[in-house]
């Protein structure tokens, strides 16, 4: 289903909360010259005034008749819980998928999500930002190019910076897991897919977890993970008030350690042997751009997304795993 080159690709977003209207918001100011939003689908009549008088986008409270106006694409920012549906909806009706994550609160809804996408040869793509940030993706082309020799641990360590609720915060991902998945689903699965990503496959997982909030779903979530390959990885993240985050690859042919955000970023790498340290001059900031611009050469040149919904299912097996192993305390085995 690719599209001509110089055609503008026309668009609708389902879900015009916080995330649909930054990246509605993006689109305009950065790519109008490749896509255009011409819609938005959201049941709160508040989010659909905003959409069309913030964004000058037609609004519905109706996500078939947002797909009956026979889109390019769409972009799903809804509640977590509304993705797999809504997947299915659009690929059944022939539009391409730009997915927030998770793309499904369990399995057998990632299974029935992605196989729509794909009996529908329509390109999906999964929005884990981490792929699309220059720090990341540098420490994954040293990767890929042996850099670090035999990989023998990844780690991600990140703090959100929102509160916790013995501090009085109430995030909503923790205030209702029945539509977030929990934390461990919600926002873990981000490191979860960064591990995944930078070291392959998983095979166990064991997870513990903690909490403040009166309901008992977890606010923070650890988890030790063993690869495929014999690594082990190490996931820790919380909604607690601090905001930070820690990422390291041992290997044994040299290690890395990122830290920071913005102008604050560093990136250092030792190779084994080697004097002092590399300093490395990368930002970690948010880059909307890489995503949307390798989603729309995907459209244009009829071709999968590297990052595709199929590509998002260990993360949510591994978020879903360390759950199952804090209820249960039992190392989970993943397929």
């Amino acid at each position: 289903m690719a599209g001509p080159a110089d055609k503008i690709l026309l668009g609708g977003v389902a879900g015009f909360g916080n995330v649909g209207r930054t990246l509605s918001r993006f689109l305009r100011e950065h790519r109008a010259g490749a896509a255009r939003l011409v819609a938005a689908f959201d049941p709160a009549p508040s989010a659909r005034r905003a959409a069309a008088a913030e964004h000058g986008l037609a609004a519905t409270g109706s996500l078939e008749e947002l797909l009956g106006l026979k889109l390019d694409f769409i972009v799903i920012a809804s509640t977590s819980a509304a993705h797999t549906d809504q997947v299915v909806a659009a690929a059944a009706a022939g539009c391409h998928v730009f997915c927030e994550k998770p793309i499904a609160l369990n399995l057998p809804d990632a299974d029935r999500a992605i196989a729509a996408v794909e009996r529908a040869g329509v390109v999906g793509q999964v929005n884990y930002s981490l792929r699309y940030i220059e720090a990341y993706r540098a420490l994954r082309a040293w990767a890929q190019a042996g850099r670090f020799g035999r990989v023998l641990s990844v780690s991600h360590v990140r703090t959100r910076g929102f509160g916790l609720h013995a501090g009085g915060a109430e995030h909503p991902a923790v205030s209702a897991p029945e539509a977030s998945g929990g934390w461990a689903v919600h926002h873990a699965c981000h490191g979860l897919d960064l591990l995944h990503w930078l070291g392959g496959p998983f095979t166990s997982v064991y997870g513990r977890t903690a909490t403040t909030a009166p309901n008992g779903a977890e606010e923070l979530v650890q988890g030790l993970l063993t690869f495929a390959n014999g690594a082990t990885g190490h996931v820790s993240d919380s909604v607690c008030a601090l905001r930070d985050h820690y990422t390291q690859i041992v290997g044994s042919a040299g290690s890395a350690v990122l830290t920071g955000e913005r102008e604050h970023t560093a990136l250092r790498f030792r190779a084994e042997g080697a004097p002092a340290d590399e300093l490395v001059c990368v930002r970690d900031v948010k880059n909307h751009g890489v995503a949307f611009d390798q989603f729309f050469s995907c459209i244009r040149r009829g071709e999968p997304s590297p990052d595709s919904l199929r590509d998002a299912r260990p993360s949510l097996a591994a978020a879903l795993g360390l759950q199952e192993s804090a209820r249960t305390g039992r190392i989970i085995e993943l397929g």
